[in-house]
């Protein structure tokens, strides 16, 4: 529950930015005023479109900086000015939609599609500020899984794709602070593990990733780059907001973020089951074990990477057996290769993709 001094600070934030808005709109000010898209999904029926409005510099090539360009870029994007009641218009195909961003900066808004968009699964809208200044239109990448997807795949990114030490606040700091996209590490044949399930049994489908992170929204950028960099199965990622007011970092937790964009994407695709990929150093057994519990027949497996002890290691196993005992299988594994076995046998990848990930694995950790 949020204190009287909380909802005092909150205000008073509130009256600063929209006073700072004023005055940038006043003496023309505005640095770079652009749309930030985050991800957007949806089906041939509706898209659901969410990023920020930001009046910042653009980034340079993340692949040509230096370590101290590196530590200015993560310090910039947690200074960017986001803008409060800006108007933009979102474009797809025949389909337009007009919105206005929130307190923070945010737009998140739903549009009915006049027609399903050709070809795809991913398509490209067109974003564009229309006030406090008209500017230049931004992209805006689009998922719509095709009907012949076997299943979907949610994974967390810190310590399950990327390697973060998230549990040791002082070492993720310094992790995300000193890296950029090219430069931040992924676990060793994550990337050829991620592509097999993407393709599942045949090899030649195409399954839809979702990515859900207890990081800042400031870091979506250096987490699309990551998986740019490191060949990765893109997809729309559901990260957090810092800050103090209702449903923002410090107040909601971990778990509870992570287990509403499940509910939230479960119910935006009801004939897809999922797979669900986490680490054992947070909470992600005991949300997948919830996420299991409250939507029976949907989730298809769990995969859960072993970056822990071996008493921990005796809580995840109690967790899998409640978890398989609700007819799900659950794997904790110690290495990809280990997972990509596991899904082989579970029927979710191509068997010879198991070769192509140990070949990936070894490649990557030399």
């Amino acid at each position: 529950m949020l204190t009287p001094l909380t909802h005092a600070i909150s205000a008073v934030e509130g009256v600063a930015d929209r006073t700072k808005r004023h005055l940038k709109s006043r003496l023309g000010l505005w640095e770079h005023v652009h749309a930030q898209p985050y991800g957007a999904w949806g089906t041939e029926r509706e898209v659901r479109f969410m990023g920020r409005v930001l009046d910042d510099k653009r980034t340079e090539r993340e692949d040509e900086l230096t370590r101290w360009g590196s530590v200015l870029l993560t310090a910039r994007r947690f200074r960017s000015d986001e803008i409060l009641g800006a108007r933009l218009r979102i474009t797809l195909g025949e389909t337009a939609v007009e919105t206005t961003t929130d307190d923070d900066g945010y737009y998140d808004v739903t549009a009915r599609l006049a027609e399903p968009p050709a070809g795809g699964p991913w398509h490209t809208a067109r974003v564009q500020v229309l006030s406090p200044v008209k500017a230049p239109p931004d992209e805006q990448r689009v998922l719509i899984p095709p009907a012949s997807a076997e299943f979907g795949v949610i994974s967390d990114m810190d310590d399950t794709v990327i390697r973060t030490g998230a549990t040791n606040k002082l070492r993720f700091a310094r992790v995300v602070l000193l890296n950029n996209a090219a430069t931040r590490e992924v676990f060793p044949g994550v990337g050829a593990f991620y592509q097999a399930l993407q393709s599942g049994r045949g090899g030649e489908g195409f399954n839809p990733f979702f990515y859900v992170s207890s990081s800042p929204w400031n870091l979506y950028r250096q987490f699309w780059g990551v998986l740019h960099h490191r060949e990765v199965p893109r997809g729309p990622m559901f990260l957090k907001d810092f800050g103090i007011d209702p449903g923002k970092f410090i107040k909601s937790g971990h778990g509870s973020h992570k287990l509403e964009w499940i509910r939230t994407v479960l119910g935006a695709y009801p004939h897809l089951r999922f797979v669900l990929i986490g680490d054992s150093g947070q909470e992600d057994p005991e949300i997948y074990q919830q996420a299991v519990a409250r939507h029976p027949g949907r989730i298809r497996a769990v995969f859960i990477r072993d970056v822990t002890d071996e008493r921990r290691d005796r809580e995840i196993h109690a967790i899998a057996r409640d978890v398989e005992a609700r007819g799900v299988p659950m794997r904790l594994v110690s290495s990809t290769d280990e997972a990509a076995e596991a899904a082989a046998e579970l029927g979710l990848v191509a068997p010879d993709a198991v070769g192509r990930v140990r070949e990936a694995s070894r490649a990557e950790a030399a």
